[in-house]
């Protein structure tokens, strides 16, 4: 186990954060964790246990730096998340059945990967490499094992499904106006894509830090 006196400083550090006193809780107990697993480590392997437990917080005011600007994302809720999937979502498909033809090609497809971007919730690339970095958890039929989901993996849900209903619904009310063709840019694709890659990519690195 670290000394005392590194268990202070680390107590003094979390209180000086600029956030809620109930995530400094939380934050502490699992720096305190991180410090201690890599102690242990090192005084199994007759190592000095305090220089690897500073070696394993690293630079405290990088530290200090990077939980201060992800703390507004642990604040957004699944349905914030939703609310701004949706926006997005119904945004898309307007700008996309009523853009017309420049709405069909790479300008098209980069304006509407533009408007999902920004209308994302804060810090939407951090929170979802969290999520796909959790533990994984047994799915609803006691099969199959997949990642829990979050803020960020419901606004990426929301906005690549929600414009599909909407075309949908389109679809239908202008077939009882008479109207039977319907033209689908590739650009419709383009939310979807993104997302999808993004998706595959951010995977394959939370799963190379698993293994690692």
């Amino acid at each position: 186990m670290y000394s005392g006196r590194m268990k202070d400083e680390l107590e003094r550090f979390v209180a000086s954060l600029a956030i809620p006193a109930d995530r400094k809780a939380i934050i502490l107990a699992e720096l305190t964790d991180h410090v201690a697993c890599a102690t242990e480590a090192a005084a199994r392997d007759g190592l000095d246990p305090e220089a690897a437990g500073r070696a394993a917080l690293g630079n405290l005011e990088a530290l200090r730096r990077s939980l201060e600007a992800i703390e507004p994302a642990f604040r957004i809720t699944m349905w914030h998340a939703v609310g701004r999937g949706l926006l997005a979502a119904v945004l898309v498909a307007i700008v996309l059945d009523r853009g017309g033809a420049v709405m069909a090609g790479i300008v098209g497809a980069m304006i509407v990967v533009a408007i999902a971007a920004a209308l994302a919730p804060p810090r939407a690339l951090d929170l979802l490499r969290a999520e796909l970095r959790a533990p994984r958890i047994r799915g609803t039929l006691g099969v199959a094992r997949g990642v829990p989901i979050g803020p960020a993996l419901t606004y990426a849900l929301t906005v690549t499904s929600v414009p599909f209903v909407v075309w949908v619904a389109l679809i239908i009310e202008r077939a009882y106006a008479g109207a039977t063709v319907l033209d689908v840019p590739p650009s419709a694709f383009a939310v979807a894509a993104a997302v999808c890659l993004l998706l595959l990519v951010e995977g394959i690195r939370a799963r190379r830090r698993a293994a690692a």
